[in-house]
């Protein structure tokens, strides 16, 4: 299970690393272009199709690297059977959002294959996959993070 765990982690890692160069490059002749007074609007289109990308399959590689953010304070309060319990429940609440937006995510890729991008002609299904796949994906990372929990809950931000 690890190892499928981390060559998951690794695609998602380059992947990432792949939108955001390519966001960067990019910007970069976006903005070289307005230097010289040419207007290139695929750019802006491409550059957003990134973003979205990007923020979606770096949501699902913060799941698997326990970097979201989490107020620890009152779940600390708690016994050590509680914290579990607790954090039990908010796993079980995450995998009800996460199966939501897949299901809903996968919809609306789905209503959106004939619907094209308007400057560069793309299924707008592109830009709606990310949501599912990367639901998907955290799904797959909460499930391990239940299965097998880090007892000292490396990288996870407390307040």
């Amino acid at each position: 299970m690890d190892r499928v765990t981390n060559a998951v982690a690794k695609v998602l890692s380059y992947l990432c690393i792949i939108a955001i160069t390519g966001l960067a490059a990019i910007v970069l002749v976006q903005v070289g272009s307005r230097f010289f007074k040419v207007s290139l609007p695929a750019t802006e289109e491409l550059s957003r199709l990134l973003i979205v990308w990007l923020t979606f399959l770096g949501a699902s590689l913060a799941i698997h690297e326990k970097m979201h953010l989490g107020v620890r304070y009152f779940v600390s309060l708690a016994s050590e059977k509680y914290q579990k319990i607790i954090d039990t429940f908010i796993y079980i609440l995450t995998l009800v959002l996460l199966l939501i937006l897949t299901v809903y995510g996968f919809k609306l890729t789905m209503s959106a294959m004939t619907t094209m991008s308007p400057t560069i002609k793309m299924p707008m299904a592109i830009f709606y996959l990310a949501i599912p796949l990367s639901s998907v994906f955290s799904i797959y990372f909460v499930l391990v993070n239940i299965i097998k929990p880090d007892p000292m809950k490396q990288g996870e931000a407390s307040l």
